[in-house]
């Protein structure tokens, strides 16, 4: 049993190694070349597998693509993960906006990847991210200064986060833009309110008491 696992580690390895190199392959041909640019046998020679081996580790080339648009949406995520973000959940929100168009505009062809495909539904990755997203806006909800239900919110800052990104990408807006802030700052106001004030202390006949 012992020499089993000593040797199904080795095994375990050079899998995992075949794994990563066909996705880098891919990634490279879909960044490149784009989704439809994409060809097994292109794959398999930048790889140096064979067909079935590409079947054998992710079944098709749509479920390979699918995989490499995961790990794009992981990369993103950690762009966001690895910086801090405002503490107050609004200010957060507009932070995230910002960030989300840099990196659409610093990884053009990652972004329609990942956000336009001609074929294929979400992700798992995807999914997982657009929850990110979700998340940040209920916290806006229980802080009590969001203005709309959490899945409505979360569609529209989405939606323009993601119109604006593709309008910067595609060369008809440039990010410092005065449409860009304005987009971004009327979606945001129409969703949230200001925070509440703390009633500010009086004192009246040596009493303590509170200004409503």
């Amino acid at each position: 049993m012992v020499a089993s696992r000593v040797d199904a580690r080795p095994r375990d390895l050079e899998s995992e190694a075949t794994r990563r190199a066909i996705l880098d392959a891919a990634e490279h041909l879909l960044a490149t070349r784009g989704e439809e640019g994409l060809s097994i046998r292109e794959v398999c020679a930048r790889a140096g597998v064979t067909p079935p081996t590409i079947y054998h580790h992710f079944g098709d080339k749509a479920a390979l693509v699918a995989r490499v648009v995961d790990e794009c949406f992981a990369d993103f995520d950690r762009t966001f993960a690895g910086r801090a973000a405002p503490n107050d959940p609004v200010e957060g929100l507009r932070w995230g906006f910002d960030r989300y168009v840099e990196y659409g505009l610093q990884h053009p062809t990652h972004y329609i990847l990942m956000f336009e495909r001609r074929h294929g539904g979400p992700t798992p990755g995807g999914q997982a991210s657009y929850d990110g997203l979700r998340r940040s806006v209920r916290r806006i909800a229980d802080a009590g200064r969001l203005t709309a239900p959490v899945d409505e919110a979360t569609a529209a800052i989405w939606s323009a986060m993601h119109g604006v990104t593709s309008l910067c990408i595609r060369g008809l807006w440039t990010p410092d833009a005065p449409c860009v802030a304005r987009v971004r700052d009327a979606m945001i106001a129409q969703l949230t309110k200001p925070a509440r004030r703390r009633a500010a202390p009086t004192r009246r006949n040596g009493k303590e008491r509170i200004r409503r």
